[in-house]
């Protein structure tokens, strides 16, 4: 087994499973988590009621916590489990809302020039794991867990969030990529699903090759 620190991240659309995951893998290998920040984000409410006004202010937002986070986890010497990533706010996220009318173009370049910045001074993760997920099981998971401010959310913008993950996915060059279809596997309810998330990360992490 490595004994050397890593950044494991996890990354996937709303309710594709980050968070659950993020825990059975912390538990499983005795890794870190590292949660995102919702319950602290004083601009989620404001966002989901008037996304017009506030998109920027929430992306700078999640930029700064997700950077704070990548320098805390390097420093800190662990092997950290990471619930989300910074490239998906600046390479999803973020260009939606500006696709969609929703951020202004220089508000846009202002963040985009900020991420570029910050990307060069941060790592990649040792692994990126992509939950994909089709759209009914998105809403079905959105909707199990009733979070009040994602009642709003429209399968539209479900979608356009999707296409983008995939266009980024299949482009993604940094280091390690491990891809779970979650309408295909059930770690949530399925041990043996669950067992063959564990064992494939397992491989990808410590196998002899």
């Amino acid at each position: 087994m490595s004994t050397k620190p890593m950044h494991i991240a996890i990354a996937g659309n709303i309710g594709a499973g980050k968070t659950t995951l993020t825990q059975l893998l912390a538990k499983q290998f005795k890794w870190h988590p590292h949660f995102e920040d919702v319950v602290d984000n004083p601009y989620l409410d404001d966002f989901y009621g008037q996304m017009e006004r506030w998109s920027f202010n929430l992306q700078i937002y999640f930029l700064n916590s997700r950077f704070r986070q990548i320098l805390q986890i390097r420093q800190s010497g662990q092997t950290v489990i990471q619930d989300r990533t910074i490239y998906e706010d600046a390479h999803i996220f973020a260009p939606n809302l500006h696709a969609m009318g929703l951020m202004t173009n220089r508000d846009f370049q202002n963040y985009a020039s900020l991420f570029e910045l910050m990307e060069s001074l941060v790592a990649p993760p040792d692994l990126l794991i992509y939950l994909r997920s089709s759209i009914p099981n998105l809403v079905h998971q959105i909707h199990k867990r009733g979070r009040e401010y994602e009642n709003s959310i429209s399968i539209d913008y479900l979608s356009r969030l999707n296409e983008r993950y995939e266009a980024w996915i299949q482009n993604y060059d940094k280091g390690k990529l491990l891809i779970f279809d979650v309408d295909k596997l059930n770690f949530v309810d399925n041990q043996e699903d669950l067992g063959t998330v564990y064992n494939q990360i397992d491989a990808e992490l410590f196998g002899l090759f």
